[in-house]
């Protein structure tokens, strides 16, 4: 779910400027799908029988989402090596002189 100022920019991109929808997802890094859902939505506000109380809703409502079946990560060994791990080859980077090239923390982050 994106944000009221995403989803304005994403419509304005759209029907404002005249780019694609893939053009958009490029742009603002953000999957083509979810454009094409947030302009399927606008378009069905667009549609209905008060276009304007739906585009206020539309554009305004706090996106909301379910944590309640998240479960919290845990700490493995493999997951700690991994870290380790990258953390060793930035320390290495930098002694070379390279601390531009270093992984930032959501590269180190494993996605397991």
């Amino acid at each position: 779910m994106k944000t009221m100022v995403e989803r304005q920019t994403i419509i304005h991109m759209y029907r404002v400027d005249g780019y694609s929808k893939r053009y958009i997802s490029r742009e603002l890094h953000i999957s083509r799908h979810t454009v094409d859902h947030v302009l399927a939505e606008y378009e069905a506000a667009l549609k209905s029988t008060d276009p304007d109380d739906a585009l206020g809703d539309l554009l305004t409502i706090q996106p909301h989402y379910d944590s309640s079946r998240r479960k919290p990560r845990k700490l493995t060994l493999e997951i700690k090596n991994e870290i380790d791990s990258c953390l060793h080859k930035n320390a290495v980077k930098v002694a070379m002189g390279m601390r531009k090239q270093r992984m930032l923390k959501k590269g180190i982050i494993p996605k397991f």
